[in-house]
């Protein structure tokens, strides 16, 4: 592990919201975002937070959104009802997400399970440049229709030392600065604005699980 501090941003600070009014955005990800409820369940939590975000954003503008005109009560997929999809249990079963989580092929699983469109990216398999360009081109559908998971090693980025592979959205990205909005789902941890390059370095880390390179999940339409 690198021995450096990772500069981040928190995001409720002054600065953070500051840095997130000069951003692209999908500001239904982070008004229906919330922290995970179940300690292993951070894939499964990211993977409802996004297929709900694409089915409440659909047809809405970004200014409706905004407004309140789209009830984040309605959301169809939330962590506490996804085992109840016959989806979710085709693809993974409760006792192993229980018990140890999902790796980055097993919830790229459970989005094909429910139907989506997903695209999977190992970091081992690409640049950083190649990951700020597909993050930030699913980060430009302000609506939701695009959405971004990350799969990284919690502890090199400096989030929670206790914690290794972790899924969470993003949900925004500042081009002067480099910077991604990381919604972090595991209890203890910062919101925060981090850096491109020290996202993509947890990221490009070994999943022991899988045996390969953790990276990341875009859901297209």
């Amino acid at each position: 592990m690198s021995g450096k501090t990772i500069f981040k941003v928190p995001f409720h600070s002054e600065e953070g919201m500051k840095i997130l009014s000069e951003s692209i955005s999908q500001p239904l990800i982070i008004k229906m975002f919330k922290k995970q409820e179940n300690n292993s369940f951070c894939g499964i939590h990211s993977c409802a937070m996004l297929m709900s975000a694409q089915v409440l954003g659909k047809d809405k503008t970004v200014s409706e959104i905004k407004n309140g005109n789209c009830d984040i009560s309605d959301a169809p997929y939330v962590e506490s009802n996804m085992f109840d999809f016959p989806e979710t249990r085709q693809a993974i079963k409760y006792e192993v997400a229980d018990d140890v989580g999902l790796t980055l092929d097993e919830t790229y699983e459970l989005f094909k399970a429910h139907g989506k469109n997903i695209k999977r990216y190992y970091a081992a398999d690409i640049s950083v440049e190649e990951f700020r360009s597909l993050a930030v081109e699913a980060l430009t559908q302000e609506n939701s229709s695009h959405g971004v998971i990350v799969n990284f090693h919690e502890s090199q980025l400096q989030q929670c030392p206790d914690v290794e592979g972790h899924f969470s959205p993003l949900a925004g990205y500042h081009k002067e600065r480099d910077l991604f909005l990381l919604l972090d789902t595991w209890f203890e941890t910062t919101d925060s604005w981090v850096g491109t390059k020290d996202l993509f370095d947890a990221m490009n880390t070994v999943d022991s699980d899988s045996g390969k390179s953790r990276g990341l999940l875009v859901l297209e339409p």
